[in-house]
């Protein structure tokens, strides 16, 4: 007579598999949701800051005043700079001026027959809010002056001096005393500065307050 043997697992190596696996997922899940959300920011920030960089720049190179402004029409032909408008809906960086080449003249914030659209940027994540210091109800923008130093559109108010990241995590250490925000700072010379170490994203010296 044959006895028949049937391999798999007994119901005690069932549990425990079940309650490893339980405990792995537990540990697991969140450092990879911090992962993402580390991710998000990091690229939105990065975005930002290397279109103002990248403005900057093009500024020097032609000559001319180069805008960066809020466009939630930024996929349009002809884009606008939107009043009231969030970086968040989207933006544009174009060559922004108000007589024919070389005089150029001053940044209008209208994408003109004078103009170059140089890029256009798509809406930020949603899970990311910004806020920045300017005219709420103007227009939000940053416009370079062929030195490469930033000004003011005349009739639009004052440009952004800083821009500031948030998500849902608020005042959060991401570890190291690295802020789950960032603060990007405009300087007097046109460099964008950001910050991502908490002491300073939430510090006094922000004026946004921190996230």
């Amino acid at each position: 007579m044959k006895t028949w043997h049937t391999k798999g697992f007994t119901l005690i190596e069932l549990l425990i598999t079940l309650l490893v696996a339980g405990i792995v997922l537990g540990i697991g899940v969140p450092n990879f949701n911090e992962f993402v959300s580390n991710n998000r920011m990091a690229t939105a920030a990065n975005d930002i800051v290397s279109t103002l960089h990248i403005a900057r720049t093009e500024a020097i190179k032609q000559r001319a005043n180069v805008t960066i402004c809020a466009s939630a029409d930024w996929q349009a032909a002809n884009p606008t700079c939107n009043n009231g408008g969030n970086l968040g809906d989207g933006f544009i960086m174009f060559v922004d001026c108000s007589a024919p080449a070389p005089a150029c003249g001053v940044p209008n914030l209208t994408v003109n027959g004078f103009d170059t659209v140089l890029s256009a940027h798509g809406p930020l994540p949603n899970q990311i809010n910004n806020r920045i210091t300017t005219d709420a109800a103007g227009v939000a923008y940053v416009s370079f002056g062929p030195t490469g130093f930033p000004r003011n559109a005349p009739g639009f108010g004052p440009a952004i001096q800083n821009i500031e990241l948030c998500d849902d995590r608020g005042d959060h250490d991401i570890g190291g005393g690295i802020a789950a925000g960032r603060w990007i700072q405009m300087t007097p010379t046109g460099r964008p500065q950001m910050y991502r170490d908490r002491a300073f994203v939430q510090g006094a010296q922000n004026p946004l307050n921190g996230c």
